[in-house]
């Protein structure tokens, strides 16, 4: 381990986790190239460059600068807002299934969503988007009202939030069925999750999200880390374990709420991240390397929904969901000695 001095202050660095950032950062790169070039309008390694510095023909331009990268951009925020929160969650709940997905956070979003296409007529994206997001906070502070006042151990925690992700689940359904066939077919699309038609405007939002989330994180991964120790050690080091336990749960509802009201819910993205992140990093919590696996997971899987089946292209929460799926289940395999709620 390596330790950087600035000043009053000092930054430790350990090889394997920055090998491992390094890693994941040289594939992100090339998935990127990959993103860039392939689609229906093929662009070769010779034209990309190019097109990128703005002197390529005007459909290149056109498909790089206003199509992809604008794709691009929001799957790197997103999956990254994701990969944080789902770190956030799972070291809060000290639970591998601590996750938005679990909790409620995706299926609220969803309502939040619903509701927006479903009620309003002509409902803009933008609109859907922030219903979506703001759905996704009323839903963290509801699992945060319904905790208060308790114990809020891990345990009680994600069972609050799986009862009231079922809720959500019951909503969502009730109202797909009182849907107009037009509505219920978006409603559908957006659940699934994708990111086609995706500008910069909305790219430069996420970003910013993440942004703030990721500085938030930082201020409190101390506390964070010595809650891993047990909520009575934390407190012995002088950490604020409300304070601490609020502030994450805000954060992490934040960023969920702001990656989902963009591209859906990418579902498993915010589950296997951080897992990955930490067979990778060999460290119980890396933020870092849970954004960039998270990014890594989403515009991948972007990458191959564009290539799709045939000659027509997939939702990216339908390779997401498929992928993630085969995840949790050798998750709950490779856990089912020693349980996976340990």
């Amino acid at each position: 381990m390596t330790v950087i001095r600035l000043g009053d202050y000092s930054v430790r660095l350990r090889p394997r986790p920055a090998a491992a950032a390094a890693g994941v950062l040289a594939a992100l790169a090339a998935v990127a190239v990959w993103t860039a070039t392939t689609g229906t309008f093929e662009l070769s390694l010779d034209r990309l460059g190019p097109a990128l510095a703005g002197s390529g023909t005007a459909a290149e331009d056109f498909i790089v600068w206003q199509v992809r990268l604008p794709r691009l951009a929001t799957g790197l925020a997103v999956g990254a807002c994701l990969g944080l929160a789902g770190a956030v969650f799972q070291t809060l709940t000290r639970n591998p299934l601590g996750s938005p997905d679990f909790l409620g956070l995706t299926h609220g979003a969803s309502t939040g969503a619903l509701l927006a296409i479903i009620t309003t007529t002509g409902a803009t994206t933008g609109f859907v988007a922030g219903s979506a997001a703001c759905g996704a906070i009323v839903t963290g502070a509801v699992i945060y009202l319904l905790t208060r006042g308790g114990d809020r151990s891990g345990y009680r925690l994600v069972l609050v939030g799986i009862g009231v992700s079922a809720i959500a689940v019951g909503v969502n359904g009730f109202l797909l069925t009182r849907s107009d066939i037009v509505d219920a077919a978006r409603a559908v699309f957006w659940i699934t999750g994708d990111l086609s038609g995706r500008d910069w405007n909305q790219a430069g939002t996420v970003a910013a999200v993440l942004a703030l989330g990721a500085a938030v994180a930082v201020f409190i991964g101390r506390g964070l880390e010595a809650m891993l120790l047990g909520e009575d050690s934390a407190v012995g080091l002088g950490v604020n374990v409300t304070a601490v336990r609020t502030i994450a749960l805000i954060t992490a509802a934040v960023l969920t709420g702001g990656g989902v009201a963009v591209s859906g819910p990418l579902a498993f993205v915010a589950l296997a991240a951080p897992h990955i992140a930490a067979r990778l990093t060999g460290a119980t919590r890396s933020f870092l390397c849970a954004a960039l696996v998270g990014a890594l997971i989403v515009t991948a899987a972007d990458a191959i929904a564009v290539a799709g089946v045939g000659e027509r292209q997939l939702p990216t929460g339908v390779v997401t969901g498929v992928v993630g799926g085969l995840y949790l289940m050798w998750l709950l395999v490779t856990h089912r000695k020693k349980g996976v709620m340990s």
